[in-house]
């Protein structure tokens, strides 16, 4: 639970925009920061990909409203950069017949199944992406000695990649960002949201692929 502090309320409502910024601005210089930590869960995946042949496609992203829109010009924008005009978002192309849900990890039936889908097609990028906790908000002013235990946000990315011809998962990463708030009796913290975290936590999957991938 999270406490309000009146204090704050009443303070920054008795001054005007001007100086509120600049309370803000030395507020900012004498609390707390809580760096984020991203965690790369697939320690196995040391290969990239080859971008130099095939037709991709990419799925519709599973993923919270909010970052949707910026979520997916990113994907679009990123492996289109590799791919250019061999890059296909599902909703683009006419004629697929895809689950309408394609989960993690799928069975070689699964992806079988997918290629029958989508002829023609030799890739298939899948990203889910989602908020995992939300306990603090950007910037934290909550008494904290009135809580006992540390807050966290916390975000997680999931990218694979399938090979259709061979039925195979190709490459399979997820990286979870998270953001800790101890309980350190400072009455103001700076942390990242949980939807900053989700756009961070796709950012070092993209830089694993293009460190680890061959490109034209």
């Amino acid at each position: 639970m999270q406490f309000f502090n009146w204090k704050y309320y009443i303070l920054l409502n008795c001054m005007p925009m001007k100086k509120i910024l600049i309370y803000l601005f030395a507020t900012a210089l004498f609390s707390s920061c809580s760096f984020p930590h991203y965690m790369f869960e697939n320690k196995a995946q040391t290969l990239g990909l080859d971008f130099t042949q095939g037709k991709w496609l990419i799925n519709d992203i599973d993923c919270p409203g909010n970052v949707y829109n910026e979520l997916t010009q990113m994907s679009a924008k990123d492996f289109g950069g590799y791919l250019q005009d061999r890059l296909s978002p599902v909703y683009d192309v006419k004629g697929l017949i895809l689950p309408q849900k394609i989960n993690f990890n799928p069975s070689k039936k699964t992806l079988q199944e997918i290629k029958k889908g989508c002829e023609g097609f030799d890739y298939f990028i899948n990203i889910r992406a989602g908020k995992l906790k939300e306990d603090v908000g950007p910037l934290d002013i909550n008494p904290q000695n009135l809580i006992s235990q540390s807050r966290s946000n916390q975000s997680e990315v999931l990218i694979e990649v399938y090979d259709l011809n061979l039925a195979e998962v190709i490459y399979s990463q997820k990286v979870i960002g998270t953001t800790t708030v101890a309980n350190d009796h400072q009455d103001v913290h700076l942390a990242k949201t949980s939807r900053s975290l989700l756009l961070g936590a796709y950012g070092k999957i993209m830089q694993d692929i293009d460190k680890r991938s061959i490109k034209n």
